[in-house]
Formats: C-alpha cells, sequence, structure tokens
C-alpha cells in the first residue's frame, strides 16, 4: 500500500513539474512576442519621425530658397551677396549659399584652346581633353562638320539611347552630360563645378569664382587661387587692373589671369539652401534664377534640384 502511494506521488511530481516547464515556456513565448511587438512598434514610430524630421528639413530648405528669390529680386545683388540667409524654427532651420554664375567659365563663349586646358587641368590627359573638346565644340557649333576628335548627329543617333547635339548655345549646363566622352563622375566632380551656360560675357569673375574654377583657369595655380580667395574676402577686387596689380605684389605673373578675369556680375544665380530638422534630418534644394525680368516677372527659374546629395552642395 505504502508502495503504491510513493509511486503516486512521483508520479504528480512528474505531472507537476511538466506543466511547470509548460507554464514557463509558454511564459518566454509571450514575453518574446510582446518585446517583438514593443520593438516593432518603436521601429515603426522612429521612421515615422524620422520620415516626418525630413519633411520639415526639406521645407526648411525650401523657405530658405524662397527667402532668397525673394531678396535678389527686392535689393541690390551686391547686398545680398554680403548677406547671411538663416532661418530657425524650435529645432528646425535653414542655411542659404547664393553664388553668381559669373564666377563659372561661361561654355559657350569659351575659347577651344582655354577649354581643352581646362579639361587638362581638370585631370583628363592631353589626347582625352582634345578629345572632350572636340566633341563639346561640336556640340556647341551651328554645323554638322565633325572635328577631328569630335561627334555629330550621326554619331549620337547609333547610341542605345539617341541624343541630338544642341547645334547652338548650350542652355543648361547639365546638357554637356550627353557630350561623347563625358563621364559621370568628371562632370559631376568638375565640368558642373566650373562651367555655366550663363556666365558673364567679360570672363571670369575674379570675385565671384569659386577656388576649383579659379584653378582651373590657365595660368592659375593653386597658390594663386588660395591668395585671391584670402584676398577679396577682405575687399574685393574692383577691377581685373587691381587684381593683377594685387598678384604681381605677390610675386605672381598676373598676365595669365587678368586676360580673361571680369569684375562683372551676370544676372543668374545659384540659390542652394540646406534645410534641418531635430538636429540629424538634413536635405538640400538647389535652383538657378535669372534676376531682372521685365514686368510682371522680375525672376525666371531656369533649373531646380530637389534633394540633392551632399556631394554635389
Amino acid at each position: 500500500m505504502g508502495g503504491r502511494l510513493d509511486e503516486r506521488r512521483r508520479g504528480m511530481r512528474g505531472r507537476s513539474g511538466v506543466a511547470s516547464l509548460l507554464v514557463l515556456w509558454a511564459m518566454l513565448l509571450l514575453g518574446t512576442l510582446a518585446l517583438s511587438f514593443s520593438l516593432a512598434m518603436r521601429t515603426e514610430a522612429q521612421a515615422a519621425r524620422n520620415g516626418f524630421d525630413a519633411a520639415r528639413a526639406y521645407y526648411q530648405a525650401r523657405s530658405g530658397i524662397s527667402r532668397a528669390v525673394a531678396l535678389l529680386s527686392a535689393l541690390p545683388p551686391d547686398n545680398v551677396l554680403a548677406m547671411t540667409i538663416e532661418g530657425r524654427e524650435g529645432d528646425a532651420g535653414y542655411a542659404v549659399r547664393i553664388s553668381n554664375e559669373s564666377g563659372k567659365v561661361d561654355i559657350n563663349t569659351v575659347p577651344e584652346a582655354m577649354l581643352k586646358e581646362i579639361l587638362k587641368k581638370g585631370g583628363l590627359s592631353a589626347e582625352a581633353a582634345e578629345a572632350l573638346g572636340d566633341a563639346i565644340l561640336d556640340w556647341r557649333d551651328a554645323d554638322d562638320d565633325r572635328r577631328p576628335q569630335g561627334a555629330e548627329g550621326a554619331d549620337y543617333a547609333n547610341l542605345p539611347e539617341p541624343v541630338l547635339p544642341r547645334n547652338g548655345p548650350v542652355a543648361a549646363i547639365e546638357e554637356l552630360q550627353y557630350v561623347k566622352g563625358m563621364t559621370p563622375g568628371y562632370f559631376d566632380g568638375f565640368v558642373s563645378r566650373v562651367f555655366t551656360a550663363h556666365g558673364s560675357p567679360g570672363g571670369v569673375n575674379i570675385n565671384a569664382a569659386p577656388p576649383e574654377a579659379l584653378q582651373a583657369l590657365p595660368g592659375i595655380t593653386p597658390e594663386m587661387a588660395h591668395a585671391i580667395v584670402a584676398r577679396r574676402k577682405a575687399s574685393p577686387f574692383s577691377s581685373p587692373a587691381e587684381a593683377a596689380q594685387f598678384l604681381s605684389g605677390e610675386g605672381y605673373d598676373p598676365g595669365g589671369p587678368t586676360r580673361f578675369s571680369t569684375t562683372n556680375l551676370s544676372n543668374v544665380y545659384t540659390v542652394l539652401s540646406v534645410g534641418t530638422a531635430a538636429g540629424n534630418a538634413r536635405r538640400t534644394v538647389s535652383c538657378l534664377v535669372e534676376i531682372g525680368g521685365i514686368g510682371e516677372n522680375p525672376v525666371r527659374m531656369i533649373g531646380w534640384k530637389d534633394q540633392m546629395a551632399e556631394s554635389e552642395e
């Protein structure tokens, strides 16, 4: 009798242990599910927050564009270029940078020899610069006569995605992406930063040219470009002659730069606005605007880049 009772008790303890184990596994499973659900909800909430902050940053950038364009259309350009254009709204804001297109080389007026020299200074070999220069010149000229290493309509018609060369003045610098021999890296890293289709007819504005554009010009070394930028920050040059006098005083040969430099502004500006929100969201918008229209439309939008990559800023 006692043996049967002990055996029954041992069986009950075994079943109780199994039940306890099942309860523990069930609790572990429910806890895991609850944790997974909590993490998923947190991730979704963070993604929604990030999307909201990104939208806030984007519209802050657009607000900066609107403010800068309004200032350019209402005030003297020199005053606007000297301004710090920023805005804050709580933890969001924008900062605007305005540059005049006269600081770049006009692709429609640059002479052939100078064009090819600039392309070489941008990193191309002499042979590659000759070929790309010929292709650019064929793209912008009115005839269908192919230069030795250039390209005309027939060459572009055979491409997988055929294009037609402009056969006239380049309307937007982005066109050059389709020119024979142009690579995306060379266009983004050099050509788009040095050339424009809306420059000053007198040459490159020595007060407005970015350092990479200055260094690309024949006759200007990186050291000369650094000296020019440092000097104009303190006091802009009033004329090419003053720039030549400064360079001569610094021990540089002023002959090359002054042959194609100017202090005249173009009426076309690049406006770049960076919007931020919540400390980590960042969006960049850029536009190309022409100021000085007639009548009720004093501003003409020429180009727009939405949400640019940081490498383009």
